[in-house]
């Protein structure tokens, strides 16, 4: 049978990660573009001097993509561990009357300065960070941080 001590001293809290792209006008001008190159299906030269419309925009698009992969960061969190998640969750109670856990507006803040390990965020940092992304980016943010937390590890095999 294993030595329980010798399991805890070997253990490691859970970690996650997400790819978050902080350069909005990328993601918007490659939709853009691609809503252009499929309206081009159809294109066909009417002469051997046409060039194809789609070539460059192709190549915008793949500039694109290259830019908003620079302007990507992976965020990476690690779980509290049961107290401190817990005594967290304690420290931002929900409104009266509310069926929450929690107040939505100072946990999810919180719990990202808390956790995010790479890059670490102080919760200036997080508050600066949730005023330039989306609802949807801070949303994709808050479920890795909530579920490295909340749900549990899954088996690798």
């Amino acid at each position: 049978m294993p030595d329980i001590e010798q399991l805890l001293a070997a253990a490691e809290p859970r970690e996650e990660s997400v790819r978050v792209c902080l350069d909005g006008s990328a993601t918007t001008e490659i939709a853009d573009l691609r809503d252009e190159l499929a309206g081009l299906d159809d294109w066909q030269p009417t002469s051997l001097a046409d060039t194809d419309p789609r070539t460059e925009l192709r190549a915008r698009v793949e500039a694109l993509r290259q830019a908003a992969a620079d302007a990507s960061v992976e965020f990476r969190f690690r779980a509290l561990g049961h107290r401190a998640f817990s005594a967290l969750v304690a420290a931002h109670p929900p409104a009266p009357g509310s069926s929450s856990l929690y107040d939505e507006a100072t946990f999810l803040p919180a719990l990202l300065a808390a956790c995010c390990v790479s890059p670490t965020l102080s919760p200036g940092q997080v508050d600066l960070l949730l005023d330039r992304v989306s609802y949807g980016t801070a949303q994709q943010l808050f479920d890795t941080a909530l579920a490295v937390n909340e749900e549990p590890s899954p088996v690798p095999f």
